[in-house]
């Protein structure tokens, strides 16, 4: 999937966030070495959004885990942190 990113902020977890200047402000467009919330471990992906948030909390977005295309949301930890959570069903 190709996105437009044009500046990255670093997160205190080690993540990247990459953000398109775009109309109306920046707006998040990837995440580099984000963690996957909902699954055992320290597991990290890049995450691509795709698509505006749907809700104040959380924005739709999908990662490759072994190959397979995962659907989910990014939404803030306690830590204040961006993590992914996945979703179930399609």
């Amino acid at each position: 999937m190709r996105f437009r990113s044009d500046r990255h902020d670093a997160q205190t977890d080690g993540a990247k966030l990459w953000y398109a200047d775009w109309m109306g402000g920046p707006t998040l467009a990837r995440i580099e070495n984000c963690r996957i919330e909902s699954m055992a471990g320290d597991m990290r992906r890049t995450v691509t959004i795709t698509g505006h948030a749907d809700t104040f909390f959380s924005i739709p977005a999908l990662c490759s885990i072994g190959g397979v295309k995962v659907c989910g949301y990014v939404t803030g930890d306690d830590n204040g942190c961006l993590v992914f959570r996945h979703t179930l069903g399609g």
